[in-house]
């Protein structure tokens, strides 16, 4: 699927006060585990897309933060402003309430506003779990948008019904299939199961999509970026430390070229993660590097390289990503040209192992070098895709040879037989040798720089594998 197609699919936003089962439901419509579910209120802040496929009709779900009447603090009212939005764009509403609870006073202003809207909206009772219990979506009737329906999120009791109301809200030839009971299957495309955490590799698009997972400490500028380069407040951003708890993803499109932007939280030291909803933003921005094409690991100049920069760092090369290495704060720097020099000899002494990496200072305030930094996310992208013909491969290998001869150990010489390069993402090429015990690792890193002096490979991780193979 296209991203434009994509785009064209109606909308769907899920809204109601904090902690009413909102993230549950989503994660239950799309049928994959993405959103974080806690029992702590506030756990989803920005706006989180999924898509979805039910009774043959596609749709692009968003969940949104709680809504509240009052919001107290900065990132509160943040919140309300990215529900705002939601809401705006949506072609159909989910208003979820707690179906065990006695309506609000929040519940009747949320349903005076969505009135004004002037959309379809359909009342979700959630929190049913079972038969008995279904009696109690009554009582919402008095918030005067049509008849509640019931549902358990968690126990996936009465989401095929809601699912089928959506159809028949928005119209449609594919509604009265809905209505009818075609094509029902109960499960939404891709198929839901508790605690799924597929990866998301087969729903990226055909037409070139670069994922690109934006990572670093807290508070290094990883929102801000986003919203820089897309010149709208598209995440959540604040002084404070771990605003962003999910990884959001945001679809973008720049002279031509799709990426799929993630916004991650804040990688912190293991002893600062003390909150169980930090251990599963760590996990989920974990895996976004994982299904990555290219890190941008955003380092706050002002500070410099510091020990979790180069964790993160080391896990992105562990994982065979791309990498981009983002300078921010570069507004705040006063004596520029000194401080340039200053980080690179940082980091030509404490991580020579990524002199491959490319490096850009940009500030997400004045915008500076913001495109920049998707320029060279083009090229080490392109550079992760890069197959070298193995004919040609054991040329150069020949050559490396000619220059420096493989080491030897108390007269046994070290031989190379031939190479191949066995794949990318990670790039692994692997050398078939007499003995892997006579190669010292420093003749592999020999190795290593001929590669990428004859093709390249700029901030491409590159895996040298020894095998044994006997004449």
């Amino acid at each position: 699927m296209t991203r434009s197609a994509e785009k064209k699919m109606p909308v769907i936003a899920i809204c109601g006060r904090p902690n009413v089962g909102k993230s549950t439901l989503f994660n239950r419509i799309t049928g994959k585990q993405r959103a974080i579910v806690h029992d702590e209120e506030g756990i989803t802040r920005d706006r989180f897309y999924g898509t979805a496929s039910w009774f043959g009709r596609q749709f692009r779900v968003v969940d949104t933060g709680g809504i509240m009447e009052n919001p107290v603090d900065e990132i509160s009212r943040k919140m309300q402003e990215q529900v705002m939005a939601a809401l705006r764009e949506a072609d159909a509403i989910l208003f979820v309430v707690d179906g065990r609870a006695e309506i609000t006073r929040t519940d009747n202003v949320v349903a005076e506003s969505l009135r004004r809207l002037g959309k379809p909206v359909l009342v979700v009772a959630n929190k049913l779990d079972n038969a008995a219990q279904e009696s109690l979506r009554l009582e919402f009737y008095a918030l005067g948008l049509g008849d509640p329906i019931a549902v358990s999120a968690t126990h996936n009791r009465g989401v095929e019904d809601l699912m089928r109301a959506v159809c028949e809200a928005l119209g449609g030839p594919e509604a009265e299939g809905a209505l009818a009971g075609e094509n029902v299957s109960g499960v939404p495309s891709g198929g839901l199961l508790e605690g799924d955490v597929a990866s998301e590799e087969g729903s990226q698009s055909a037409d070139a999509l670069i994922r690109v997972a934006i990572v670093g400490r807290p508070n290094a500028g990883k929102s801000s970026f986003i919203n820089a380069l897309l010149n709208e407040e598209r995440v959540i951003v604040s002084t404070v430390p771990g605003t962003t708890r999910d990884a959001i993803d945001v679809e973008f499109s720049w002279q031509g070229r799709n990426y799929l932007l993630v916004d991650t939280a804040g990688l912190r030291r293991k002893a600062g993660i003390r909150k169980e909803v930090e251990k599963f933003s760590v996990a989920r921005t974990l895996r976004a590097i994982r299904q990555a094409d290219v890190c941008v690991v955003m380092v706050d100049a002002t500070e410099g390289l510091a020990d979790q920069d180069k964790r993160i760092i080391g896990y992105a090369m562990e994982q065979g990503v791309g990498i981009v290495l983002a300078w921010t704060k570069w507004d705040l720097v006063e004596d520029k040209d000194r401080r340039f020099r200053q980080l690179a000899d940082i980091v030509d002494r404490e991580m020579p192992q990524i002199r491959f990496v490319p490096r850009v200072t940009i500030s997400n305030v004045t915008r500076q070098r913001v495109f920049a930094v998707l320029e060279h996310v083009n090229r080490v992208a392109e550079s992760c895709r890069k197959r070298i013909a193995t004919a040609e491969l054991n040329r150069l290998m020949e050559a490396v040879k000619a220059r420096h001869n493989p080491p030897s150990q108390k007269g046994k010489h070290a031989k190379i037989l031939y190479a191949t390069q066995t794949g990318v993402k990670p790039t692994v090429f692997v050398l078939f040798v007499n003995q892997k015990r006579l190669f010292h690792f420093s003749y592999l890193r020999y190795i290593e720089n001929a590669l990428r002096e004859a093709y390249g490979f700029e901030g491409v991780p590159i895996r040298i594998e020894l095998r044994e193979e006997t004449r």
